[in-house]
């Protein structure tokens, strides 16, 4: 299994990375939202919400008042995500995103968000491109 997948295929379990234990795991469901972690069975856990968007698969356990995990906590603004071409780049983006804070968890270090530290916490701005009208045309170059 690869950290960006969602479906195991070789058994077809669905997956999700545990951010407190650096891993990815096996998932069964165990009710409404909630799964069973095979890699920490005694805990229960919820995907962030950006799952819903296949955005991201990491899990947060249940109970904490949260529905971002470590890395999405992390976003202040996303591009509109009206348009198929946004929410692709956005997906490749959150991708990268995730493998440098897979870095940063192992490495230990502080992750502080806006919520946690106003004027220093870390924050992602994801935008997207504007494309500028001359005359009544779009396209063009976004120098002209």
């Amino acid at each position: 299994m690869y950290f960006d997948n969602t479906v195991c295929v070789n058994c077809g379990y669905r997956l999700g990375f545990i951010p407190e234990k650096l891993t990815m795991s096996a998932l069964e469901p165990a009710g409404d939202r909630q799964f069973r972690a095979l890699a920490r069975p005694e805990r229960r856990y919820m995907f962030c919400d950006n799952a819903a968007n296949d955005v991201c698969n990491w899990l947060l356990p249940v109970g904490t008042g949260q529905t971002m995990c470590e890395a999405c906590r992390h976003n202040r603004s996303i591009p509109d995500l009206s348009g198929a071409a946004n929410l692709s780049r956005w997906r490749k983006i959150e991708s990268a995103k995730r493998y440098l804070f897979y870095s940063l968890l192992q490495w230990r270090l502080p992750l502080p968000d806006r919520a946690k530290s106003p004027n220093e916490g870390l924050a992602f701005d994801f935008l997207s491109d504007v494309v500028r009208v001359r005359g009544g045309k779009f396209g063009g170059s976004p120098l002209e």
